[in-house]
């Protein structure tokens, strides 16, 4: 962890150690008096949850069945039937705050925690033989959420991830496929490590008694001056690659969720990022370039407090570059289908 991490957690338990309520005495008049601050270990708060849209978060979700257009490897050319698994969690260690219940904050109160994130996320092709995997992803670090009540229907949200890892890996089946079929095949390593940010508007009661909303601007950062992937080959130790350069990533999103009906809440949420095109061999007359890559998601959601295994059900849209590790020097790849979300 970078000493951003661990000093985000050292004043987290500095705090929470070192604040006692000051023992009552004997007053000519009432003063008033500082809430103390409540330590809440390894349970969760939604201080700032992902957007239901955003790629690539810690949930356990499937998408299927569902469509995708080609990888640049296929053997079998056209749109295919394939799966997304995505397996995780972020993963609440510690919170503070003056307010004693668990849930969205009231207005004037804060609150601060820190989080663990974990989770990996597979794409599968059904089209080519052997249905291979095509890319596995995984993701883990620490996560710092805040937020404020700002009235009964409205609060501020900030997350900051000073320090987190992702490690990308082709498939066997689809990489062996790949060096027998396709001159001059290049396995890449796209592994690095990152810090991200976040800040979130997030409010209720917009259009009706009950419904809930969400808006949001973010942005991931590498650590490091190699970017997103090493310059050489998995294979050599030899640079044969020319870094990333455009690394900055900006995204916005906003997300609707209708009044309760039926026990589950119709919801829309859209994420837009403005992602980098990797391009492992750039030239003054091939440098690198963005595009601006979309999620979107409609679908059902259980309310807060349902016990169902089946969180969410929707249908997913996705177009731009594709998230999947090395992959992500295609562009305009897209993917459709359903999904379903699972919790306890």
């Amino acid at each position: 962890m970078t000493n951003a991490g661990a000093r985000a957690v050292l004043m987290c338990l500095f705090v929470s150690a070192l604040w006692f309520p000051e023992p009552a005495t004997a007053q000519p008049a009432p003063q008033p008096q500082n809430e103390p601050l409540h330590t809440k270990f390894f349970r969760d708060q939604p201080w700032y949850d992902p957007l239901r849209a955003e790629p690539h978060e810690g949930k356990v979700q499937l998408l299927i069945p569902a469509w995708a257009k080609e990888f640049p490897q296929s053997m079998e050319p056209g749109t295919r039937f394939s799966w997304q698994i995505t397996l995780g969690r972020e993963i609440p260690i510690l919170g503070v705050s003056p307010q004693l219940s668990d849930g969205e904050l009231d207005p004037k109160q804060w609150g601060l925690g820190l989080w663990t994130p974990v989770h990996f996320h597979v794409i599968e092709d059904f089209k080519d033989p052997s249905a291979p995997i095509v890319d596995t992803d995984y993701r883990f670090g620490a996560m710092v959420k805040f937020q404020y009540g700002i009235s009964e229907t409205l609060r501020l949200g900030i997350r900051y991830v000073p320090w987190a890892h992702e490690s990308t890996h082709l498939g066997d089946e689809y990489t062996i496929f790949a060096v027998n079929n396709t001159p001059g095949f290049e396995r890449i390593n796209v592994s690095y490590e990152y810090q991200e940010y976040g800040f979130s508007m997030e409010g209720s009661n917009l259009f009706s008694e009950g419904d809930d909303w969400k808006v949001r601007h973010g942005g991931i950062i590498p650590w490091g001056p190699d970017g997103y992937y090493s310059d050489h080959l998995l294979e050599s130790n030899e640079p044969t690659l020319t870094p990333s350069r455009k690394n900055y990533e900006p995204s916005f999103g906003v997300e609707y969720l209708m009044a309760e009906w039926r026990d589950r809440q119709t919801y829309v949420s859209f994420d837009l990022r403005d992602k980098l095109i990797y391009n492992y061999h750039q030239t003054p007359e091939n440098p690198e370039r963005r595009q601006w890559s979309l999620s979107l998601q409609i679908g059902r959601a259980a309310v807060e407090g349902d016990r169902s295994a089946l969180k969410e059900y929707f249908i997913q849209f996705y177009r731009g570059v594709n998230p999947y590790g090395q992959l992500r020097s295609q562009e305009d790849w897209w993917s459709i289908g359903l999904g379903w979300t699972f919790g306890l």
